[in-house]
């Protein structure tokens, strides 16, 4: 059950602005037993420049509300009130050279922190080749996973997730694309939590029940070349190279080491060939 609103005013006479934005939106939604699942004020405003570069900065305050999702059933449990900020600049896309920039600051569901960092490029000389490179950076204080039965272990946490994206229209039917992705992160135990089964309140913390390190990795990384030929109208032939791996969650290292030993020992390493023709006009 939801009830939002939303309210936005958009300005054009501001010297030395194309023009200015500003939204407010409230979400309030419960579940079928009555409790508020998602409450959360939202304020955004964006400034667009003359030359069409545009910096935007938001700010959201999210009251206390009940967390029915996460133990899956195991039972329910109150997230405190948190709050986060935004802030963002973008040049413009039209041009051969942009960029981007961000910076947010969040709080989790423990009330702890978290901020995240991304930036980006990308070089458009030509209509017929593309460059964009993306890079993305996450600290969290309190990443909390379910274990189970209401147990839950908060970790501190490190990700990187870098990708990179090059296009060239060879011909007007014929591209080559080249991706990369690689997402990497890594964990570290920090507490253990336990739903309190006698009433609905925030999570307890308890003693490690098993005294066994639960720190884990995720190191995944994707890169695919392809090449696409449009024989006739809706025909097409692609040839596409692809290399990826998800190493054991067990394996910590530097990132550096990680994209490494990701490359250099894959468990997807193929060519494949598709050919897609369609008969009759």
């Amino acid at each position: 059950m939801s009830l939002e609103y939303s309210w936005s005013w958009n300005q054009s006479d501001i010297p030395g602005l194309r023009s200015r934005s500003t939204s407010i939106f409230t979400a309030n939604q419960w579940n079928t037993d009555g409790r508020p699942v998602r409450l959360g004020v939202f304020w955004n405003r964006t400034y667009t420049y003359l030359n069409s570069n545009e910096f935007r900065y938001s700010f959201s305050v999210f009251p206390e509300q009940v967390d029915d999702r996460l133990g899956r059933g195991t039972g329910d449990f109150q997230v405190p009130l948190r709050g986060a900020a935004n802030f963002s600049y973008n040049t413009d896309v039209t041009q051969a050279l942009s960029y981007s920039a961000r910076i947010s600051f969040d709080q989790d569901d423990l009330g702890s922190s978290r901020s995240s960092a991304a930036a980006g490029i990308t070089w458009r000389p030509n209509d017929r080749f593309s460059f964009a490179l993306n890079l993305r950076y996450e600290d969290r204080e309190a990443l909390l996973v379910h274990r189970g039965e209401g147990n839950y272990i908060s970790y501190e946490s490190h990700q990187w997730s870098p990708r990179l994206e090059t296009n060239y229209f060879i011909t007007a039917k014929q591209q080559f694309r080249i991706s990369l992705q690689w997402i990497a992160l890594k964990a570290f135990e920090d507490r253990y939590w336990k739903v309190d089964p006698g009433k609905l309140g925030a999570l307890q913390p308890v003693l490690d029940p098993a005294a066994a390190n639960a720190n884990f990795a995720i190191n995944r990384l994707t890169f695919q070349a392809r090449y696409r030929w449009e024989i006739p109208p809706l025909s097409d032939l692609f040839l596409v190279y692809t290399r990826g791996n998800s190493l054991p969650s067990n394996q910590f290292d530097e990132f550096s080491g990680l994209v490494r030993r990701a490359w250099n020992t894959p468990i997807v390493d193929s060519v494949a060939v598709k050919l897609r023709y369609r008969f009759g006009s």
